[in-house]
This record gives C-alpha cells, structure tokens and sequence, in this order.
C-alpha cells in the first residue's frame, strides 16, 4: 500500500515461500509479499514448486476431511523439501501450524516462520 518494498530487514536463511489461499483469493495480495523478501538482506528466495496449491488446512476443513488434507499437506511439503529451504514462511499463522507440524513430524529439518518475524528480522536481533 505505501510502495515500499525495502525495510531494511537482514534474514541469513534459504526461504522459500507459500502463498496461502486467503491471501490469494480473499486479499488479493499477490506478488507483494515475494516482493518485501526478494529485498530482505541475506535471504536466499527459494521458489516453491505448485505455490498456488493448497496445504490442506482450511480451518475445519483439515478436520471434517482428514485424509484429503494430509494428502494435501504431504503434497506442500514435499515441494517445500524439494526446494532445499531452511524456512518456509508465510502470512497464516495456521498454515505455518498445518505445514510447520507436518515438516517436525518428518524430522525433515525445515522449519516455518511467519513473514512478519523475517521482515522484522535485522542484524542486531537474532534470527
């Protein structure tokens, strides 16, 4: 909304990024948040294969259709895997729950961040 796309963030991390479904769909958001972290100092963009596709979480979605939303989510995160990430971020905190539960379950060594802590991220705070 403000134009600015540089905010002085610094994320020393291979991230890759899911665009959730609300915010494509509902808030029209776009490219704008790959935009804010092409700009984030030290992060390395990884794209991630079938972005647009679903987690499988969807609120109680994820409960009443349980096995279409873990094949869902297997699907997420073997595109997330497949990208080499350290990080998988994103604007919903429940995707990150759905996505970040499957990926520790996996022991797979990729974990989820929200988009809002990377670009709040700067040298001097931990990240």
């Amino acid at each position: 909304m403000l134009g600015v796309e540089d905010i002085g963030a610094y994320y020393p991390h291979r991230v890759t990024y899911h665009p959730t479904c609300h915010s494509l769909r509902v808030l029209r958001a776009g490219d704008k948040p790959l935009r804010l972290l092409r700009q984030v100092s030290g992060l390395d963009l990884a794209e991630l294969p079938a972005a647009d596709a679903c987690c499988g979480f969807g609120g109680t979605f994820a409960v009443k259709n349980a096995d279409t939303s873990a094949a869902m989510l297997a699907d997420k995160m073997r595109s997330v895997l497949d990208t080499g990430a350290q990080v998988c971020t994103a604007g919903d905190s429940s995707c990150l729950m759905h996505i970040g539960g499957g990926l520790s379950r996996l022991q797979a060594g990729t974990r989820t961040v929200h988009l809002a802590q990377i670009l709040a991220s700067t040298r001097e705070a931990p990240a």
